[in-house]
Order: C-alpha cells, then sequence, then structure tokens
C-alpha cells in the first residue's frame, strides 16, 4: 500500500497540460481585453476631465452587464493604465477596488476604501460622516485622487434600500461644494433594473451616465479563449476544436449565456481532467466533463432522458454512438441516421423517415439534451450539425441503454 506522501507526489511529479493555470483565473488581469475596447474608450472619455481640470468635478459611471462580460477585467483594466498615465501627467491617481457582496453596509464601503487608499479609519467611534470627512481630508494632505470602484454594486443597494446610504454616496460633495472633488467612482451592476427600483432622484443620476457591456458571443469567446491557451497551456494541449467547442457552448448567439469566465472556468476544468487521467491532450469529452461540473444543473439530464419515448432514446443513442465514433463536437444527421437503422435492427424496432428523426432531434434539442447548428465552412453541402455537452459519452451511453432496456421490455 503506498504512503500518503507517496500518493500527494506522485499527483505533484505528473506531468500536466497547464504551463501556467493562473492565466484562466477570474482574478488574472490580462494586459488586453479582446471585445472591450468600445468600453475602455467610454471609460478613458468619462474620466478624461480628471486629467484635463483636476478636482473640477467628480466623475462617476455605472457599468452594467450580466456575469462573465468582463465588467470588472475592464474596470481594474482601466484603473490600472488610468494611474499610469495620471502620474505621467503629474497626478497622483488611486484606484481602489471595493466588493460590495462582502461590504454591503457604508460603514464597511467606507472601511474598505480607506484600506485600499492606505489610510487609517478606526474600526469604531466614527459617524459616517466623521469617517468620509476623514478620508477627503487624507487626500487632501497627500494631493491624491481616488478612482473607487464598488463592484456588485447591486447587493449595497438591496442591503440599503430606503436609506440614505447611497445617497451619501453620489452626493459626497454637496455639503461643500467648493472642496476639490478628489473622489471619483466606478459603479459596478449586473442589471441597470437595479437602479430603476431606486428613487427617481437617485436612479435618474445612475443611469444617464451607463456603460453597457453584451453578453459575449461565440467568435468573440473564442478570440479570448484563444489569447489566453498559449499562455496558460504548453503546446498542442488544446487544440482548435476544443476551443471553438467551448466557444459554441457558451456563446450568446448559440443560446449560451455569453460568459467569458464561465468559458475559462470550463477550460479550467477540461485541462485538470486531462491531467487527472495522465493525457497530455484536452479532449472533447474533457470538455464535456468540464461543462457538467461547472453548470451542474446540467447533471439534471440523466432525469429528462426518462421521460423520452423508446424511439426518442434510438435516435439519442445514435447520436452519442456517432459522435463518440468521430470524436468531434457536431456530426451529420446523415451520419447519424445510419447508426439509428443500425440500432433499430438491433433492437427489433420499425426504422422512423427522415422527417421524424428530425422532428426527434428539434425535440430534444429545446429540451437542451442536444444542440444543433446548420454546417458552414469545412462541410460540403448543407447539413444540420448534432452535438452533445450535457454529460460524457460514455456515461450517457450506458445510461440510455439502461432505460431502453426497461421500457423495451
Amino acid at each position: 500500500m503506498s504512503s500518503v506522501e507517496e500518493i500527494i507526489g506522485d499527483v505533484i511529479q505528473a506531468p500536466s497540460v497547464f504551463k501556467n493555470k493562473s492565466i484562466l483565473y477570474p482574478e488574472y488581469l490580462p494586459d488586453r481585453l479582446p471585445h472591450r475596447e468600445k468600453q475602455l474608450k467610454m471609460l478613458a472619455q468619462v474620466f478624461k476631465p480628471l486629467l484635463a481640470s483636476p478636482g473640477e468635478t467628480s466623475q462617476r459611471v455605472v457599468l452594467a452587464g450580466s456575469y462573465g462580460t468582463g465588467k470588472t477585467a475592464t474596470s481594474r483594466l482601466f484603473g490600472k493604465t488610468f494611474s499610469l498615465i495620471a502620474k505621467n501627467h503629474g497626478l497622483n491617481v488611486k484606484y481602489v477596488h471595493v466588493n460590495c457582496y462582502k461590504a454591503r453596509t457604508l460603514p464597511q464601503v467606507i472601511h474598505s476604501i480607506a484600506s485600499g487608499l492606505e489610510i487609517f479609519v478606526p474600526p469604531r467611534g466614527l459617524s459616517v460622516r466623521e469617517m468620509l470627512k476623514g478620508i477627503l481630508d487624507e487626500l487632501e494632505r497627500k494631493k491624491q485622487y481616488a478612482i473607487v470602484a464598488l463592484d456588485e454594486f447591486d447587493y449595497f443597494t438591496a442591503a440599503n434600500a430606503g436609506t440614505p446610504a447611497i445617497y451619501t454616496i453620489i452626493r459626497l460633495y454637496d455639503d461643500d461644494m467648493n472642496r476639490k472633488k478628489r473622489m471619483h467612482f466606478i459603479f459596478i451592476v449586473r442589471s441597470p433594473q437595479v437602479l430603476d427600483a431606486l428613487e427617481p432622484a437617485i436612479s435618474t443620476f445612475f443611469l444617464r451616465n451607463t456603460i453597457h457591456f453584451t453578453p459575449y458571443t461565440t467568435k468573440e469567446i473564442y478570440d479570448i479563449l484563444g489569447d489566453r491557451v498559449p499562455q496558460a497551456f504548453f503546446e498542442g494541449a488544446v487544440d482548435d476544436e476544443v476551443i471553438k467547442y467551448i466557444s459554441i457552448l457558451e456563446g450568446a448567439d448559440a443560446e449560451g449565456a455569453g460568459s467569458a469566465r464561465t468559458a475559462l472556468e470550463i477550460l479550467v476544468r477540461a485541462g485538470e481532467s486531462a491531467d487527472s487521467s495522465g493525457r497530455s491532450m484536452v479532449t472533447i469529452d474533457d470538455v464535456r466533463k468540464a461543462h457538467v461540473v461547472v453548470k451542474p444543473e446540467l447533471a439534471m439530464l440523466q432525469d429528462t432522458i426518462e421521460t423520452l419515448s423508446p424511439h426518442e432514446l434510438i435516435v439519442l443513442l445514435a447520436i452519442v454512438k456517432t459522435l463518440k465514433e468521430s470524436s468531434s463536437p457536431f456530426v451529420r444527421i446523415g451520419e447519424v441516421e445510419k447508426t439509428y437503422k443500425m440500432l433499430c435492427e438491433n433492437y427489433g424496432e420499425r426504422q422512423r423517415r427522415h422527417t421524424q428523426v428530425y422532428t426527434y432531434i428539434m425535440g430534444m434539442r429545446s429540451m437542451r439534451i442536444v444542440q444543433t447548428k446548420s454546417s458552414g465552412k469545412g462541410y460540403r453541402g448543407k447539413s444540420t450539425l448534432i452535438g452533445i455537452s450535457n454529460a460524457p459519452l460514455d456515461i450517457l451511453e450506458r445510461r440510455i441503454e439502461e432505460i431502453l432496456t426497461k421500457k423495451l421490455v
């Protein structure tokens, strides 16, 4: 029996497909953000007056978009770059990022801002106004400016609805209009509708200066993954088919969520699956396994397929077997029908016509059991292509065969 040291040592010393896994993590800040150039330009336009006439006005902007659309990365990259540009202009600007999922009360937010600016604020004993005045006075003393990003601001608005907390932040300089405006804000939210729920004076203020982040398309996710793969993986570990497949699974134009963060997590998990199997390449089935782990609701597929009729199950089994033979993410409907014909003979069932098979497949697509798309570049002639992402094919094949055996008795 192996010792604990040998067990752990074997894992540590085993070869890996990863060259630098951290490049795929949400915390990693790349040098460039494909398809967020427009939003970076808009942010630069908002904060341009800070360089042209420092302290004249307090700049405030909202970044709005769903999970994984690049809001946080765009804000962080902008803050980092703008601070360097400001330094070249002889201006001391510091970017501070506060997560309002953790800091949901105004005192917690103020303490987080102070910590990011390396300004000491007593943990207790001061009012909110006194704490804010202390920060502003210290910024004045240091001749420093701050761009404060309040990320997950939705949580702050929900926790402070009906209180003056939000108003206190956006009207920071109302009590002293002549004071130099040294603090500026970026508010990051999942949906601008969160701001609609606030009282009109506040919601109007927010919504007139909003930068929108739309979900990423298949091509955009492909470009993002293509940027990271050479840095994160050893050469040859991830081929183009794997990148394309993840892009299709997550692209907003292919019925995915359009989340680059989820796409990157699928890629990490797929790489880990290859490592655990001792392979030097990530396969399509590694991606399928990763997809189930990252999106656990897809594991409910096994319950869903029990509701299918025997012939729908035979068609589904034909899709699975054809995909396994091809080792590709998608196969032609014609190839599936050849396998389906053979399976009907094996199970002693009468083969259905093409139109009925197509109807079965479209029904399974609406149930999110399979994905379909039209053949395009790289295929001769026009055909329907079919794929499965919700489970590893071996496991799915066994499950379908078990259910069919029961239903055909």
